[in-house]
């Protein structure tokens, strides 16, 4: 036996293993990609996706000595919520699987935040910006309930395994409704089923207001996945099969204190004259 042969026995031996590892979030090329064992009877009812969030300057996510903090995160970087994986800022590729329009009341953050109602009606008071005081000309207080666009897709990234996560869109600036209406006009437009295009986002020219400087998604369009060839074939019947599987399910997303006032897709509400 060699000395490195002798080497890899002392490190393969778990005999001897003191219970630590160090986990990747790189897929092992080794992992037999058609092996699903363990995992046939989850039904996609029973998965909590992940959203695609963007670091913002109050986002949990930024503070440190917080329980949700990720060292290493910077502003405007996209991150996974649920694994704490930085994308950076991107480009990257991603391929919409479903499409669905939500309005959701949180608490205020100043009160702990969390989500009081996921379904809020279409017409509820609670969607309509108020006046804090009769003799004002313009409404002043923000709508207590966020319409959001939700887009479930699958994040195409080089080096790693399509991943499905969630992209929620809140309907608060125009910087955000004209990311969720590139989506939305695109895929509406083109006569194709809805994961038959393929889109980049990135988060490199942050937006500006009176509440200052903030991330926001950008969006464009990159036409339709090539089925003609091996792997654009290979890609569209993968993504055709998820978006199958998910039709009539309810797919539940973490909905944490940051949505109501520093959600990645949220931040800094615009009153109604920014509408125009």
């Amino acid at each position: 036996m060699t000395e490195e042969s002798k080497e890899l026995a002392k490190t393969t031996d778990l005999s001897t293993w003191d219970g630590e590892i160090i986990g990747t979030m790189t897929r092992p090329s080794t992992l037999d990609p058609n092996d699903l064992t363990g995992t046939e009877n989850i039904a996609p009812e029973e998965i909590r996706l992940p959203r695609l969030a963007i670091a913002q300057g109050l986002s949990y996510q930024m503070t440190p000595g917080d329980a949700l903090y990720i060292e290493g995160l910077t502003l405007f970087d996209m991150f996974n919520d649920q694994t704490n994986e930085i994308y950076g800022k991107g480009p990257m590729h991603l391929v919409v699987l479903q499409r669905r329009t939500a309005c959701m009341e949180f608490a205020p953050r100043k009160e702990g935040g969390g989500l009081l109602d996921p379904d809020v009606p279409k017409n509820d008071p609670r969607r309509r910006w108020t006046k804090s005081s009769p003799e004002l000309a313009k409404a002043d207080t923000p709508p207590a309930a966020t319409d959001f666009v939700e887009f479930i897709v699958m994040l195409l990234r080089k080096g790693h395994a399509p991943e499905p996560i969630m992209f929620s869109i809140a309907q608060k600036n125009k910087w955000n409704r004209r990311a969720a209406d590139k989506i939305t006009s695109v895929v509406g437009l083109r006569h194709a089923p809805i994961y038959a295009s393929v889109f980049s986002v990135d988060t490199h020219i942050p937006a500006k207001n009176d509440s200052g400087t903030f991330g926001v998604p950008t969006i464009r369009d990159l036409g339709f996945i090539p089925k003609d060839t091996p792997i654009g074939a290979a890609l569209y019947n993968h993504v055709e099969a998820f978006a199958k599987s998910m039709q009539g399910k309810t797919i539940v997303v973490e909905r944490t204190a940051d949505d109501a006032i520093d959600d990645s897709m949220a931040a800094n509400q615009e009153g109604p004259a920014a509408e125009m």
